[in-house]
């Protein structure tokens, strides 16, 4: 069962509002060659049929949606990509953020 609104995800996504939990989802994302706007068109294009499973952390009590992507940048090959993503929701003056666990292939 999905926990986070894929739709306010996708939205969060396109605005580019989107957070990498810890070093090494950056390297990570940076070893893919992926820009910002990669993992923005990237998450963006998400559909429920790509969910796979939530994960929760008790350490931290952190809850992540697993998704699998088929994505392919302009003119480069098709990636199979894992990520593990959740939603941080705004309020007030902030808006939702994508905050990033995981991005790999």
């Amino acid at each position: 069962m999905v926990t986070f609104n894929l739709e306010a995800i996708r939205n969060a996504a396109l605005q580019k509002n989107i957070r990498y939990k810890g070093r090494k989802v950056s390297q990570d994302v940076t070893n893919l060659g992926y820009t910002l706007e990669d993992v923005s068109d990237c998450i963006s294009a998400l559909t429920t049929n790509d969910f796979k499973k939530t994960e929760s952390y008790s350490e931290s009590e952190a809850v992540f949606d697993v998704y699998i992507k088929n994505f392919q940048r302009k003119e480069q090959p098709s990636d199979r990509i894992y990520m593990k993503l959740r939603l941080l929701e705004g309020g007030g003056v902030q808006v939702d953020q994508v905050e990033l666990g995981s991005f790999h292939l």
